[in-house]
């Protein structure tokens, strides 16, 4: 199988997208599902793609398709594709079309599985290094006020209380343990109870109280030491597979993306 082009920079933010950018992936009973809204490096209360032009304008591609792609091309076809990997469930295909061009390509997720990886957690140097964690990457709304304890023990001394109804970023949860590793501005910063913390939907913010507010769109607490370590995760991948038309001619490509801890999509 020829591919369709070669990722030189493998690493696309997953930004949190409402209005700026939200796309319906089709599946292939015909079906369509709102892609869901999720989270990235770093997010504002109004969700804007901020930034993700710049990260994905380092891009090489290496078949002789994916040359005739120019820089506009390459930047929407990966918009694309990120809408894609966002949404739940496998099976699911979307269409892009180049407004200026004759490039056309579909693209298909399927096989979403966990598999178990070595990744990078970065922390606050005051807490406990986790254990073996299932790595979600997500946002998540605070049931009822929680304290954030430095290690996963409620005798543990507590960092922080996260207020009712606000929005922090779920690192992962200790395997086996009902805790929760978050982070605010992409450093981890201590262990919540799961039973006080809910996925956030696509639609929470809309039906969101005046309460709520994001903790990673609240200015940053003062910034200490930090630490990094690797630590085994399970972690959620799936195939995607990319078929481009332009001029009579098709190229596919199928990879291998997984979502690291930090909310973010990377093509093996």
């Amino acid at each position: 199988m020829r591919d369709f082009y070669r990722i030189g920079v493998k690493t696309f933010s997953v930004l949190c997208i409402s209005a700026a950018i939200s796309g319906c992936a089709t599946d292939q009973s015909g079906n369509t599902a709102q892609t869901g809204t999720e989270p990235g490096v770093h997010t504002t209360r109004n969700h804007v793609v901020a930034g993700l032009a710049s990260l994905i304008g380092g891009e090489t591609f290496g078949s002789s398709i994916g040359n005739m792609l120019d820089n506009m091309d390459r930047k929407a076809l990966a918009r694309r594709q990120q809408q894609l990997l966002m949404a739940q469930g496998d099976n699911r295909t979307v269409t892009w079309q180049s407004d200026h061009s004759t490039m056309r390509a579909t693209i298909t997720t399927s096989n979403t599985r966990q598999e178990d990886k070595s990744i990078r957690i970065v922390r606050n140097a005051d807490v406990a290094a986790p254990g073996s964690i299932h790595a979600i990457g997500a946002r998540y709304q605070v049931t009822s006020s929680s304290p954030v304890y430095l290690s996963p023990s409620t005798s543990a001394t507590v960092a922080m209380t996260l207020p009712t109804h606000s929005v922090i970023m779920v690192v992962g949860q200790l395997t086996g343990q009902n805790w929760m590793l978050v982070s605010q501005h992409g450093r981890s910063i201590g262990y919540v109870a799961a039973s006080s913390l809910q996925p956030l939907s696509a639609g929470s913010h809309h039906a969101a109280t005046s309460g709520t507010f994001d903790l990673d769109a609240a200015p940053a607490a003062p910034e200490g030491k930090t630490v990094s370590s690797n630590v085994n995760a399970s972690v959620t991948c799936r195939d995607l597979k990319t078929v481009a038309t332009d001029k009579g001619k098709s190229s596919t490509s199928t990879e291998t993306a997984c979502r690291s801890a930090q909310g973010v999509w990377e093509l093996n």
